[in-house]
This record gives structure tokens, sequence and C-alpha cells, in this order.
């Protein structure tokens, strides 16, 4: 591989772009608009490049880590896409949390250039990026998918494969909006011990013994702390998510009344203004009340 292109260096982009970099590949990435993103970057040896088009010149491989699959197509095949000039033989590898239906759509339309689509949405959040130890969720044609392992094991250690870049994204899906209706559980059972008057940091404790679980320990804490700042996960983000969940539910026939739920939490908060905040901020009413 001469020379990858990323593009989207936001939370989980930067830190993959630093392993490469680390680990003597030469990497182009589209420039952030993120404050010393770029600086850092190209201290570690990266090209920076103004569109998608420029970061991929002379790339043989286009990794994108982007918010929604409507700006990794834009990214790829909009004005100054990157796949515009990609020669035959050129690999996309896709870590946004994508849309099926896009996926497939974009997938088809890159193969009928020659291109490769890999699915590889991504888990273990930025303490997996900067450590290298991703795990991704990694489907495509065959021999796509391990050509995008060999050059992913730079950032990740776990690959679980599916049969289709689509079923890789939704896989993802339903992992990421598992992940915050459990954080809204979390929530409403920290807010129950509360209002019993129960002390939380040792009810968070006795949860953590009985019931333990990665949105109890990431988001719980920061619940009980009543500290929301900075985001791990935005309103924003998982209101996207679970929006592309029951779109998908509604295509299979299939009933979430749970996430349906959680989703609304999420809305609320997010209309009422706290769509950039953490997942967490949906404690603050109660927190702030004083428990009562």
């Amino acid at each position: 591989m001469s020379r990858l292109a990323l593009i989207g260096v936001g939370a989980m982009g930067e830190p993959m772009a630093a392993n490469f970099l680390k680990r003597g590949v030469a990497v182009t990435v589209l420039k952030s608009r993120r404050p010393g993103v770029n600086d850092r970057l190209k201290v570690l040896g990266a090209r920076l490049a103004a569109t998608p088009l420029e970061a991929a010149e002379g790339c043989e491989v286009i990794v994108l880590s982007l918010p929604t699959s409507r700006e990794v197509e834009s990214a790829l095949l909009g004005e100054s896409g990157a796949a515009a000039k990609a020669p035959s033989g050129t690999l996309v590898i896709d870590c946004t949390t994508g849309n099926p239906p896009d996926s497939e759509r974009i997938a088809a339309r890159l193969r009928q250039r020659g291109i490769g689509f890999v699915a590889a949405g991504m888990t273990r959040g930025v303490a997996g990026a900067k450590q290298g130890r991703l795990a991704f969720f990694i489907g495509g044609e065959p021999a796509d998918v391990e050509r995008a392992k060999a050059v992913l094991a730079a950032t990740g250690d776990t690959f679980i494969e599916f049969g289709s870049a689509a079923e890789a994204h939704m896989a993802k899906v339903i992992g990421n909006v598992l992940s915050y209706a459990t954080v809204a559980l979390v929530n409403e059972a920290l807010m129950l011990g509360a209002k019993g008057g129960l002390d939380l940091p040792a009810l968070y404790r006795a949860l953590s013994e009985q019931a333990p679980s990665r949105a109890l320990e990431a988001f719980g804490s920061r619940i009980v702390a009543g500290e929301f700042d900075p985001p791990r996960v935005t309103v924003d983000h998982a209101c996207d998510d679970l929006v592309l969940a029951r779109g998908l539910a509604a295509r299979a026939g299939a009933p979430l009344a749970m996430l349906a739920s959680a989703h609304e939490l999420y809305r609320r908060a997010s209309a009422g203004g706290e769509g950039e905040r953490d997942l967490s901020i949906i404690a603050q009413s109660w927190r702030a009340a004083g428990r009562s």
C-alpha cells in the first residue's frame, strides 16, 4: 500500500490516523476544522488535503470515519468526491455507522467504477482508538474484506465478519442503539435510588457488582457525579442512530417499544438544546431538582 487517505479525523478518526502514521503508513488526511488536529497529525507526518478528491490522489485505500452515510456519499461521490478519479482496484473502507440501504447503494455505484467497498463500523470508543484496539463489524466482498482487515490491523485487533457491507452496518446500528437504551435504563435506575434517598455512589458500586455493563461503567459514573462534559457520545448522534434503527425495524416489521421510548427521551433532550451534550445529560432534570 503506497498511501492511505483518511477522511474524517474527528474523535475516532484522529487517533486512527495517528496509529497508521506511527506504524509507518503514508497517510493523507482531509483537513479538519477542529482546533489543533491538523498540526498534531502534520507533526506525525500526515499530508493535508483541502478536498476529498485531493486526499485520495495517489492512494490505494480510502478510509472514512464520518457522522452518517450522507457525509460518506458526499465525500465519495459528490462534487470533488474522493471516487471521482480513483482508479479501478481502489478500496474504500467505511468506518462510519452507516445506514444499510445507503451502504448498498454506495457500494453498487462504486462497483461500477471497479472500486471495492467494505463496511467496518467500529466499537470500543475513543480509548480503543487511541490504544489501537478497536473492534470492527466488517462486511463486503471476501477479497476486499481480507484486504481491509490487513489495513485496519494498525488500529484494531478484533474483526467480526458479516456477509455484506449492509449487514455489517446493520449490526453496528443495532449495537449502538442497544447501548443508548441501556444508558436510558441506567439513568432511571439511579434516579429511582436518588428519589428513594439512597447514597448514589454506594448505589453505583452496588449496581456495578450486581448488574455490570459497559453503559453503567461509562455513563453511570457521569450521572452519579453530575458531570456531563466533554461528550463521549452526543445526544444528537444517538438520535441519528435511533432513527436508523427504527427505519430498519419498520422495513423488517419488528416492534421496538423500548428503543422507541429511549428515542423519545433523547429527542426531547435534543429539542431542549442539549443535542451536542453527552448522553448522560438526560439525568440533568432530576439532579437539578435536588433529587426531590
